[in-house]
């Protein structure tokens, strides 16, 4: 597929390869962990169920190959969601590269994160997002609202502003 590209799995898992991570609108099975619904409210999400897990497991989630060659600075957007005291570690890797992690319990809000894929540019790209087992069941993570679009700069936009970003496309 052609880049700009986004999935938010409200139709389902798109043309992403699903290996361990669960589908899932509202909230998860595990009261001390996971989101209790997705990014907009209503839609779906996908997660990492780690209730009666009795080996170390690592969900694997891959995207189809994407052609990036039309974006002039790419970037990989996605929502997350770590919030459980057993938290293993979410991983992202493009093109078998990690280029992303986090461990540990982040709270109990959705965060987007945003991943400059510069070093990708003109290239065609798979993303694979994986997560480790934290240890018991209140480590259920989740992912949200994957993108693949042009960076978006974050900054001060007001020009008559003491911090304003020449560079900031969004305020």
């Amino acid at each position: 597929s052609m880049a700009p590209y986004s999935e938010n799995f409200d139709g389902g898992i798109g043309t992403w390869t699903n290996n361990g991570w669960t589908l899932n609108s509202g909230t998860t099975v595990s009261t001390c962990t996971g989101p209790s619904d997705d990014i907009t409210g209503g839609g779906s999400y996908m997660y990492y169920e780690t209730s009666n897990m009795t080996t170390n497991s690592s969900p694997t989630f891959t995207s189809e190959c994407l052609d990036i060659s039309g974006l002039t600075v790419p970037a990989l957007r996605f929502y997350y969601h770590m919030s459980g005291t057993s938290m293993g570690t979410l991983d992202v890797a493009v093109n078998g590269t990690s280029v992303w992690s986090l461990s540990g319990d982040q709270g109990p809000n959705w965060i987007q994160a945003q991943i400059d894929l510069a070093a990708y540019a003109g290239t065609d790209i798979t993303i694979t997002i994986s997560g480790s087992y934290g240890g018991s069941y209140c480590g259920d993570m989740a992912f949200d609202n994957v993108e693949v679009d042009e960076l978006i700069a974050l900054g001060c936009t007001d020009a008559t502003a003491c911090n304003y970003d020449a560079s900031a496309t969004v305020d």
